[in-house]
């Protein structure tokens, strides 16, 4: 199949869409949109995708589809990859806090997400069952597997454990060898208007929080709510709830923030501040890791991470499934979705919308 950026942008942009269920549900739809569909990458460059991005602070998921974009297209590969996947949150929290802070209530439509949650649990378990069989090729991918599914089960720092897996499969593979890296990221602070304010309070979250778009809530809670009174605490953790009520990265609350201080171009520099960062550190990764990804200590390192991706999707699959089928009916539903995907091999978004219909039958 020919590799355009229209086709990958169009990809990006769908599971921007229906990407409901955090950085892992969407990890989950980007291999099928990617990998399984569209071939525009093999299971090994998404799990090198995941291994950078999961090194980079601030939300995961751009930094995965900013890579792949770079990696077939270069830097306007990655531009547009980033937008792609950003665009339908943003505009949809646009929608949501408009009309939150016109009628200052929130709109009625949470119980969709019940049956949405059921299905995205079986697309995460899917996933994780599909790039096992890919990545996991020997013994070593085993016991870094179990090891890395281990910490996840014991609520380990999800970073720590994937770059504790590579560490370790160099161990593996090259007994001896040590080796210790230090990254530091300038704090960058505005005190000029309003807007290079807004700019400057989110672009510092985005290069410096690690641990995703749940990392970032409590220290932009800080800055917006503590420190600068632009959000009262009621008006942040509704702004939190509409993020979660959008499909796409959480990080996306930024946008309710920036809304609410300056309108909608305060809704686009405050997006844009969050997501730049990585943004601009990623570009400077890769052309590292292109220099160096024959090394023989970075090739065990990107071995071991494979095996670690697919237990953080096990583990998430886990969690999502105690979270999302504790009703027998939607723990039915999601037995059921999770066999379509495995022996039908169903489009995931079908389900997710066949999700939302069962939530209003279902109750």
């Amino acid at each position: 199949m020919a590799k355009d950026l229209g086709s990958l942008t169009k990809s990006i942009f769908k599971v921007g869409l229906f990407g409901f269920g955090g950085g892992l549900g969407m990890l989950a739809l980007l291999r099928t949109e990617l990998v399984r569909k569209k071939k525009f990458i093999d299971d090994d460059e998404l799990a090198t995708a995941v291994a950078l991005g999961q090194m980079l602070p601030g939300p995961f998921v751009p930094n995965y589809c900013e890579y792949i974009g770079y990696h077939l297209f270069g830097l306007r590969g990655a531009a547009a990859s980033a937008a792609a996947l950003i665009l339908p949150s943003f505009i949809l929290m646009i929608v949501l806090s408009w009309f939150y802070l016109t009628y200052n209530t929130l709109p009625g439509i949470t119980l969709i997400f019940k049956g949405i949650g059921a299905v995205i649990t079986s697309i995460i378990l899917w996933a994780a069952y599909e790039m096992g069989r890919v990545l996991i090729k020997n013994a070593k991918g085993v016991i870094i597997f179990f090891f890395a599914l281990s910490l996840f089960i014991l609520k380990f720092d999800p970073i720590l454990t994937v770059i504790l897996s590579g560490f370790l499969s160099i161990g593996i593979e090259h007994a001896g060898f040590v080796k210790r890296m230090f990254f530091a990221v300038p704090i960058l602070l505005f005190d000029l208007t309003k807007a290079l304010e807004l700019f400057g309070v989110f672009f510092k979250i985005g290069a410096v929080i690690f641990g995703g778009g749940y990392g970032a809530i409590p220290f932009i809670q800080n800055e917006v709510c503590n420190i600068r009174n632009w959000l009262s605490a009621k008006e942040f953790i509704d702004g939190v709830a509409l993020g979660q009520m959008t499909p796409g990265p959480v990080a996306i609350t930024a946008t309710f923030v920036g809304f609410k201080v300056m309108g909608i171009p305060g809704a686009i520099i405050a997006t844009l501040g969050i997501f730049l960062p990585s943004f601009l550190m990623l570009m400077v990764l890769v052309r590292i890791y292109r220099r160096i990804s024959g090394n023989k200590y970075v090739v065990s390192f990107f071995n071991g991470i494979k095996s670690a991706v697919v237990a953080i999707l096990i583990s998430t699959g886990f969690y999502f499934a105690m979270l999302n089928w504790t009703q027998p009916a939607y723990a039915a539903f999601g037995i059921g979705a999770l066999l379509l995907l495995l022996f039908l091999k169903i489009e995931p978004i079908i389900l997710i919308f066949i999700g939302a219909i069962f939530s209003f039958i279902a109750g």
